[in-house]
């Protein structure tokens, strides 16, 4: 099972003049070896605070067999525009989670 990286979350809004705004939530997970899928993908149902947005990884294995080597695999999810004025964004990988606050670019 991946292990969230907590201190590698970051979560911004791009807000500059002339573009859409659009929200960018990244961090890394680690994984115990090569070949796994990881995505973070918005949890549904949302939680009770609309400025919270939840994230769920979702983690498959290799199906092969493959060598027991520590892998750090990047995670990326984009929301454009933010579908709500977003002050803090949790990630959640069913036995751990991280919450980030959302800063501004502008």
């Amino acid at each position: 099972m991946p292990k969230l990286l907590k201190e590698t979350f970051k979560a911004s809004i791009n807000n500059l003049p002339g573009s859409t705004p659009t929200l960018i939530v990244t961090g890394d997970v680690e994984v115990p070896t090569p070949g796994w899928k990881v995505t973070l993908v918005r949890k549904v149902p949302q939680g009770i605070n609309p400025r919270i947005l939840l994230l769920d990884v979702q983690a498959a294995p290799p199906k092969e067999p493959v060598i027991q080597v520590i892998q750090v695999i990047p995670l990326r999810y984009e929301e454009s525009p933010p579908q709500n004025d977003y002050s803090q964004v949790t990630v959640l990988d069913g036995s751990d989670s991280v919450t980030v606050d959302v800063t501004i670019t502008h």
